[in-house]
């Protein structure tokens, strides 16, 4: 449990960083202005985007490595739209997905297990 508050606290310090001195999110770390109001906060410097997208669809292809996402993508994934609005960019951000496969439930030893070759 105190390893998930120690990383929530620095998950919190980050998204207070990112939202005191802003840089763009494709990784040019081109510093934004500071919005007055935090819901008006850009993210990219105007045409940026196009480069955080094309980082998301190479590693949804393999090309890239999902350690190559900038941290400021990362700090700010909830707050970018493009990336909510599209499961492809999402699945980009996922830990492991494979590890989301589901399981196939294990037969209890009790119970009897049917096959083709049991009912002839």
């Amino acid at each position: 449990m105190r390893k998930a508050w120690e990383k929530r606290r620095a998950t919190a310090a980050l998204e207070k960083e990112s939202l005191a001195h802003p840089v763009c999110c494709c990784g040019c770390r081109a510093r934004l202005e500071v919005a007055k109001n935090p819901e008006n906060q850009r993210f990219f410097k105007p045409g940026h985007d196009s480069a955080l997208k094309s980082l998301l669809r190479k590693i949804n292809r393999g090309e890239a490595k999902r350690e190559d996402i900038p941290q400021a993508a990362r700090a700010n994934v909830a707050r970018i739209k493009f990336i909510q609005a599209d499961p492809e960019f999402q699945k980009a951000f996922a830990h492991h997905p494979e590890q989301k496969a589901r399981r196939q439930p294990k037969a209890a030893s009790g119970d009897s297990v049917t096959s083709e070759t049991s009912s002839l």
